[in-house]
């Protein structure tokens, strides 16, 4: 009941899973809402039915059926999922995610590719957990996790202020966790360095890139830009970024079992798709031969390349070494 002054202009509806079921604006019927596993998969307004076609965590297209008669319009999303064109319609979002309501329908997904509320213009994220304000760049309601868990001390902050390299699908999810590789200039490449001897080790780099420069003569060689150096340098600071990740997620769910708190599906989801992620490159990592550098002694083209043999064979030998120490498990 509105109190006085007040009136209502929308009703929600959950599910038993605390899911948004239903919403319904005043004098525009029902709007009722489906998921599937953990994504808003269709929604229902009286005749109308529009359901969002994923392949994985992509969107792909929404289908629109009225009467028996559909009709298709394909999607295109940036790295954060958010869709930015439609067949004939391009969108735009500020970096917190608000969207002009005149830029286009309201149905199709927004920011980072939720619902937007067709009421309020606001996410309702966590499948209606708790809305997210655009316009304000802070949620309306605190986070159940917060101050001390998963949800950070600001208990109103979204991706803990770095909404362009964040997502939070779930309401619940700190600025740390990232869908996908974050927007930020990819450091100085090791490959753009003179030579070996500047390649100080570091204990966060892949045992094997980092013994294989130690292996050679990092007084006398230089290596080149190439292609393969490039493409191993870049698997290098995936390792670097995905190792991060990886420790941060256990963390958190070490955390929040001493708490007695229990992890989301998706979170948990997260967790092993990152380990398995990091388990599959560490072997990548491992499996490769040293970079086909082109070397030179100084400017000297008669300088002969150290054994490609010996060094891969010193390289497994650090490897088993270090993991035989436990130094990268």
């Amino acid at each position: 009941m509105a109190s006085s002054g007040q009136s209502v202009l929308c009703v929600y509806r959950y599910d038993p899973l605390d899911r948004l079921a239903d919403c319904s604006p005043v004098g525009e019927g029902s709007i009722g809402l489906f998921y599937q596993k953990s994504h808003l998969a269709t929604q229902i307004h009286e005749q109308i039915q529009h359901t969002l076609l994923r392949t994985g965590e992509h969107l792909l297209a929404q289908r629109r059926t009225e009467h028996n008669q559909s009709a298709c319009v394909f999607l295109i999303t940036d790295q954060q999922q958010s869709v930015i064109a439609a067949q004939g319609l391009a969108f735009a979002y500020t970096p917190y995610g608000h969207r002009h309501p005149s830029a286009g329908p309201m149905n199709l997904p927004g920011f980072t590719g939720q619902r937007v509320d067709p009421v309020t213009g606001h996410y309702l994220l966590g499948n209606g957990y708790r809305a997210f304000n655009p316009v304000l760049m802070r949620f309306n309601s605190p986070d159940s996790l917060s101050p001390f868990g998963e949800g950070g001390l600001n208990a109103y902050a979204y991706c803990g202020g770095d909404p362009v390299n964040g997502a939070d699908p779930s309401g619940h999810m700190p600025g740390r966790f990232r869908l996908s590789r974050p927007l930020r200039s990819r450091p100085a490449s090791v490959s753009a360095r003179n030579t070996v001897s500047d390649m100080a080790p570091n204990a966060d780099d892949p045992p094997n890139y980092r013994d294989a420069q130690q292996a050679l003569d990092d007084k006398n060689y230089h290596r080149p830009i190439n292609k393969k150096s490039e493409k191993i340098d870049s698997m290098w600071d995936s390792y670097k970024n995905l190792k991060a990740d990886v420790t941060y997620v256990k963390k958190n769910v070490n955390d929040m079992n001493v708490r007695k708190i229990s992890p989301t599906p998706e979170y948990l989801n997260r967790k092993l798709r990152l380990e398995k992620e990091l388990s599959d490159l560490e072997t990548a990592l491992e499996l490769v031969p040293p970079p086909s550098y082109s070397y030179a002694r100084y400017g000297l083209a008669t300088a002969r390349p150290p054994n490609h043999s010996n060094v891969a064979a010193k390289v497994r030998g650090k490897v088993d070494e270090l993991r035989h120490r436990g130094v990268w498990d």
